[in-house]
């Protein structure tokens, strides 16, 4: 992995995070990059899924709207 493959990789980790600065993100792209992408494809993944269960309470109020007004 190149370096600005590594620090691309420690800018989306650290992006967003409560427990990884830039210069932690990194040190963590350096020793295990392969879990690293795990944790970034976990991430997206629950994303995913907060994104559809937002749609499918916002369909249940619509029809609770729409039923009883």
């Amino acid at each position: 992995m190149t370096e600005r493959e590594q620090r691309n990789l420690a800018h989306r980790l650290a992006e967003g995070s409560e427990v990884f600065d830039f210069e932690r993100a990194l040190e963590v792209v350096r020793r295990r990059p392969a879990e690293v992408e795990k944790i970034l494809r976990m991430r997206e993944e629950h994303a995913r899924s907060r994104e559809e269960r937002a749609r499918v309470r916002e369909g249940m109020r619509r029809a609770l709207r729409e039923e009883f007004g």
